[in-house]
């Protein structure tokens, strides 16, 4: 079984993901989102807690969604 790893970066989105739906084509494939969060970077790029707060609250909808998808979220 091939596995596919959509590696999301700035695009939260599942709707019109590009990478996400490639990436579902294969019916037999296991597909992995992946996302990493940098607080470390966000502060030395001077990220207001505001955005910070505001990806997070996408990241939470997106695991729900993927989740409701039955995608594996981790």
């Amino acid at each position: 079984m091939a596995t596919h790893l959509v590696w999301l970066r700035t695009d939260l989105r599942i709707h019109d993901n590009l990478a996400l739906a490639a990436a579902c084509r294969d019916p037999q494939a296991q597909v992995l989102a992946l996302y990493i969060a940098t607080p470390g970077q966000w502060r030395e790029h001077h990220l207001a807690p505001r955005q910070a707060a505001f990806i997070a609250s996408h990241l939470q909808s997106l695991h729900a969604a993927l989740a409701e998808r039955a995608y594996r979220c981790g």
